[in-house]
This record gives C-alpha cells, structure tokens and sequence, in this order.
C-alpha cells in the first residue's frame, strides 16, 4: 500500500517546480527586456506578442504531452506508440503555422485579426518560423519530464530549466547578428528549449531503462485521443484566451501600443503566478485518495496565500515596481506608464488559478477530462463576451483591460470544475462532503 500523502510530500514534489516555471517565464520576460532595447520596440514587442499568442495557441497540444506520458508511458513500447500519436497531432497545425509564416495568409491574420501594421506583421511572420521549429522539441521535453515526475525526481527539471535560461542569455546576445527585431527572441527561445530537453534526458533516460519492456496491451489512438482532446482544448483555450484579447486589443485606438504593453504586462504575472499551474501536475501525481485530495487542497490553500501577497508586494509598490518597468525590463516611459495600470491588477489573478490548477489536476487524474473542454469553452466565450468592449471604449487601457478578463477566465474554470467534482470527480469529490 502506498502510505497516505502530506504536506511534505506536496511540497517536495511542488518546490522544484516552482523553480522550473519561474526560470520558463522568465525566459519569456527575458525576451522581453532584451527586445525592448533594441530598434523600434514598440513594434518588436508587439510583432513578438502576437506570434506567440498565435503560435502557441494552434499548437497548444504540446503543452499536455507531460500529461498524457504521465498517464500512459509506463513501459518502454509505449515511447513509439505515443511519439507517433503526437506527430499525427501536431502536423495539421504545423501546416497552419508554416501557412502564415509563409504565406498571404499571414498577412491576413496579422494585419485584419490582429489589427497590426505592416511593420509588425513582417516581423511576427518571420518569428512564427522559428517558433515552428520549436515542436519536436517539446515533444521530447515532455516525455522526460513526464518520467522524471514519475519518479518524483523534480529538482532534474529546476535543473535543466536553469540551463535553458542560461543558455537563453548567450542566445539573445549572439542572434542579433544573423537576425531582425522579433526574430531574435524566437529563435532564441527555441535554441534554449533544445538545451532544456536534451539534458533533461540525461536523467530520463536512466528511469526510461528501468521501465518494463511491455506491460501490456498499448492503448489505441481513440484512448488515447479521448484522454487527451479535452486537454489540449483547455490548453489550447489557455493560450487562446491571450490571442483572443490581443485581438481585441488591436481593435482600440493605439493597437500597437496596446499589444506591446499587455504583452509584457501578461509575462510579468506569469513570472510570478505561473507556478500554480505546476498544481495540475502536483494532483494528477499524488492524489489517489480522498484524504490525499484534502492534503492538496489544504496545500492549495497556503500557495494561493502566498503568492497573492507576493504578486502585491511586488507590483503594488511604487519603488519596486517602477524599477522592474523601467530598468528591469528597460520600457520607454510610454509603455511604462501604460503598463503601469494593469499590472498593478495582477495580484487579483492568484486565487483563481490555484484553484483551477488544483481542480485540473484532479479531474485529469481520476481521467475525467471532458469537464474541462467544457470549461475551456465557457472561458473563450467570456472573453469573446466581454471583449466587444473594446468596439466601444476605444480609448481604455488595453493593459488593464487584458489582465482584467484573463482572471476572470480562470473564475469561470474554477466555476465550471467545482461543479464536476461536486457531482463526481473521483477522489476529488471529497473536497465538498
């Protein structure tokens, strides 16, 4: 019998993933502050927003390939089985990707959907390439940290996150010389992933021997494509939402200026919420108990604390605030002061995603992921909603008004999961007896 979670055992697991999404928003927030002391950074900020909004959200799937080699990677067969199950989904939004980087169409999404100039849209074209190059690279990310969070060995991944941002520093340095504007921080992000990956193998490749050559019948496609669409539509919803108000954004009065703020804005409190996301990994892990689940919940409880009074230490206060706007992220004083508003807001964000973090979690773990399709659902329609705002103030701040709806988004996943786990989500259920 496997002995009963605690508290301890939570945070052993959770730390060094705090660690990993820290140094991974980082990286982002580093991209930022280097491309906002190059040339023009109005238009490379925004150019850079967009494409990664775009980029990651046709190609969000990669971002539950952790998840789905958690459930399913249990012996070495089923690394070719899954491999070849992520490339069948991953080449129709390739396509799509490479169609836009290379193509009118690209003209089209960036300068129609997005509201961007034609200035911006040279430069997101060329950075949606190199983003592209970015996907097999996840793919094998994800496998090994899916076996090193079997083992609960997590502090390999601090470590090779570490090594991914500091191989991020000599990228951004050198890139300039062969690349323009938004470009730089793509491929640069990329070359990055490769070094995060490749080491993280180092480890994963030990507990990938270790497993049993077969340990039964492989579970076919529509298994696995069952357990894994209402994920990747989450994800993808994730990192929809963040395209969808950049959308709307490009619809006010000063578009560029809007795209470029909300865009450091958004990677600043990502930098320091973002670890609450690490929950989804921390419940579908741990929890196989109904007391495990109260332990996770008390867990959560604390986190959320937490990091709400950390995000208002830091955005709250005038001295500290103003230094990271202006010398740590080196903003003009236009994007500063626009800025300024909306990431004085970020600290409301941290309890709706812990919670939704934890519920994720916990849905994903007893494999009753269809809820939270239907939650990724409820949450683009409050942003499509709310933002024809837009059409109509089209002098509001668009930095506050993206932070604004993209915490609202996680009350509306908190909403809808909570319902699912009172009715019967497994373990989860216990949360409300």
């Amino acid at each position: 019998m496997r002995p009963g979670l605690t508290t301890r055992d939570a945070a052993r697991f959770f730390l060094p993933l705090i660690f990993m999404t820290e140094l991974n928003m980082i990286s982002k927030s580093a991209i930022h502050a280097f491309l906002a002391r190059l040339a023009a950074p109005k238009i490379t900020l925004a150019a850079f927003s967009i494409a990664f909004a775009f980029y990651y959200t046709v190609t969000s799937a990669t971002e539950v390939f952790t998840l789905v080699s958690i459930s399913y990677l249990k012996d070495r067969r089923a690394l070719l089985h899954l491999l070849g199950f992520f490339c069948l989904v991953l080449t129709p939004p390739l396509a799509l990707t490479l169609a836009v980087a290379w193509t009118p169409l690209g003209d089209w999404l960036y300068g129609r959907g997005f509201g961007a100039s034609p200035a911006v849209i040279a430069q997101a074209q060329l950075a949606t390439f190199f983003l592209t190059l970015s996907a097999p690279v996840l793919i094998c990310r994800g496998m090994a940290f899916a076996l090193i969070m079997q083992h609960r060995r997590t502090i390999w991944i601090t470590a090779s996150t570490l090594l991914r941002l500091l191989s991020l520093g000599v990228s951004l340095v050198v890139l300039p010389r062969w690349l323009p504007g938004a470009s730089v921080g793509a491929a640069a992000l990329v070359a990055c992933m490769v070094v995060e990956a490749g080491f993280a193998w180092i480890p994963a490749s030990g507990f990938f021997r270790a497993l049993p050559a077969s340990a039964g019948p492989q579970p076919r496609y529509g298994e696995l494509w069952r357990f894994s669409w209402p994920l990747m539509l989450n994800q993808g919803a994730e990192m929809g939402i963040v395209m969808t108000i950049n959308v709307f954004l490009g619809r006010l009065a000063s578009p560029d200026l809007a795209l470029a703020a909300f865009g450091v804005v958004q990677g600043l409190a990502n930098v320091l919420l973002s670890p609450l996301r690490n929950l989804v990994h921390t419940a579908q892990t741990l929890t196989r108990t109904a007391a495990d689940v109260r332990v996770m919940w008390r867990f959560t409880h604390w986190l959320v604390v937490w990091f709400t009074l950390l995000v208002g230490a830091v955005f709250l206060l005038p001295p500290l605030r103003d230094w990271v706007l202006l010398g740590l992220m080196g903003l003009t004083e236009e994007l500063a002061a626009y800025g300024r508003p909306g990431v004085m807001l970020a600290f409301l964000v941290a309890g709706a995603w812990g919670y939704s973090a934890l519920f994720r979690g916990l849905l994903a773990g007893a494999r009753r992921t269809g809820t939270i399709a239907a939650a990724a659902g409820g949450r683009l329609a409050a942003v499509a909603a709310l933002g024809g705002l837009t059409l109509v103030f089209r002098d509001m701040n668009g930095a506050v008004f993206g932070i604004l709806v993209w915490g609202l988004t996680f009350l509306v996943d908190v909403g809808v999961l909570g319902r699912r786990l009172r009715q019967g989500g497994g373990a989860g259920q216990a949360l409300f007896r």
